[in-house]
């Protein structure tokens, strides 16, 4: 078979105004390092500043003509995709969830996280949908959001299923914030039927190197992108102990794919662990991760033939298809189920607090309005009544505002997300009866063919190790 290579990047740029350090210095030399490679396709992730973009768009325009970045939020998405083939089309899907509004300082709420994605048309291909998205981030030691992330990948996972469904090929890449043992990754896998073209080409080895000791080369070998010794921006709060120890980071970055008979991954590694050229700082606190792939042309199109691993267009139709177990999806329950219920008690709990509020601004302007009257508004009272006054009006403009603040996050978005939750449960809820009902009719439900490193105890120990 005649075949040519398409050759895929992504990166998280680390393109916070402010936040990131070196900002402007590093997005530049992003630009130039992404200018001078010859990838076919790039998406990118947090990429906020328009300077930035704009720089990367004049630099790679004899390379990557085609450029489009995804509006969203009150801050943008951050996300762009840059190809060398002609972009027919766009769109930007914006997750149900995705942060709450009084964590100002995480800003995931105000930046509208979703999906963006760009349909390409390629010479051998024909339509190629590229979706590039960045999954809310996990903040301390607690992963207060993983809800909001699940549900992020639940309707994600719907989103490559329908494009996949239309007979196109489809590749999703992005920070989805998540390990290879998540529930997130586990619902691109056996879901959404998407191929981990990193681990594709590695699974071997890392299979072959369980028992090594952890080593700086492992980094690699395990794919991973963030929190590693070898980016100089990794907080060193991170790493137990020098030299390298257990902690080599997490693999949060990858480059899924819909395989088929025309599209099939040849090489995949982690990239851009080198210093920006003349420096010692990294390009980003993500490295990126860079796959390439063998495009066949002379094969039946995918719409008729798919490769033997994967199911086909009609298969991809039935809602209770899947390869992700019941038990897995009723773990998923129970985690919205529960957000659910922690979420009514913080919404309750502001609402508590927006009525202690309004009695407080009740009682402090009704002391504000008697004071004078109390004291006769004589010489000796007037000072006091002053003061009062002053202070007291402050204080009912900051507890009227904070009243209102309450109102509308306890209220609007406590019972938004609440309701949010519920109908992400919902929809487990009825592909689990779906699967159920489908069993006791004596259909056969059709088994996973492609086991993810989550049901594989011997992959699992070494695509992270314990922190």
């Amino acid at each position: 078979m005649n075949s040519n290579e398409l050759s895929v990047l992504t990166l998280n740029c680390w393109g916070l105004k402010i936040v990131s350090k070196k900002r402007r210095f590093r997005l530049k030399a992003i630009a130039d390092a992404i200018s001078t490679a010859e990838y076919d396709i790039v998406t990118l992730q947090e990429i906020w500043m328009w300077e930035d973009f704009d720089y990367l768009k004049q630099q790679t325009q004899s390379t990557l003509p085609y450029a489009k970045c995804f509006y969203s939020g009150a801050l943008g998405s951050g996300l762009a995709i840059l190809s060398r083939f002609p972009i027919v089309s766009t769109s930007y899907f914006r997750y149900s969830l995705a942060g709450r509004p009084l964590k100002v300082l995480h800003g995931d709420f105000y930046v509208g996280k979703g999906c963006g994605s760009a349909c390409i048309e390629h010479p051998d291909l024909g339509v190629l949908e590229v979706f590039t998205t960045h999954l809310h981030a996990g903040y301390g030691n607690s992963d207060e959001y993983e809800g909001h992330r699940v549900s992020e990948s639940w309707e994600l996972a719907h989103l490559l299923r329908a494009s996949a469904a239309q007979g196109r090929h489809v590749i999703a890449t992005g920070d989805f914030n998540s390990i290879p043992t998540s529930y997130n990754y586990q619902l691109l896998k056996a879901h959404a039927f998407m191929t981990d073209s990193w681990l594709e080409i590695h699974q071997d080895a890392l299979t072959q190197n369980e028992g090594d000791g952890p080593t700086h080369d492992m980094v690699q070998q395990l794919g991973i992108t963030c929190d590693s010794p070898m980016n100089t921006w990794t907080k060193r709060e991170k790493l137990k102990q020098q030299p390298y120890s257990k902690t080599l980071g997490d693999r949060l970055d990858y480059i899924f794919y819909r395989k088929s008979t025309q599209l099939e991954c040849l090489r995949s590694s982690v990239v851009m662990t080198e210093h920006i050229p003349g420096t010692q700082m990294s390009y980003s606190d993500h490295f990126g991760v860079l796959s390439t792939f063998a495009v066949y042309s002379d094969v039946p199109a995918m719409t008729t033939t798919t490769a033997a691993d994967m199911p086909d267009t009609a298969q991809l139709g039935r809602p209770t298809y899947t390869w992700i177990e019941p038990s897995m999806l009723e773990q998923i329950l129970e985690l919205f189920r529960r957000d659910e219920i922690a979420t009514r008690r913080t919404a309750n709990l502001l609402l508590a607090l927006f009525v202690f509020l309004v009695i407080a601004v009740i009682a402090v302007y009704a002391t504000v309005i008697a004071l004078p009257v109390s004291l006769r508004i004589n010489e000796q009272g007037s000072l006091i009544t002053a003061v009062v006054n002053t202070l007291g009006g402050l204080c009912v403009v900051a507890m009227a505002a904070f009243a209102t603040i309450c109102f509308i996050v306890g209220f609007v978005f406590g019972h938004t997300e609440q309701r949010a939750l519920k109908q992400f449960a919902l929809e487990v809820d009825t592909l689990l009866e779906g699967m159920k009902q489908q069993q006791h009719g004596g259909a056969r439900r059709v088994p996973q063919k492609n086991p993810s490193p989550a049901s594989s105890s011997d992959t699992e120990a070494l695509l992270r190790f314990d922190q």
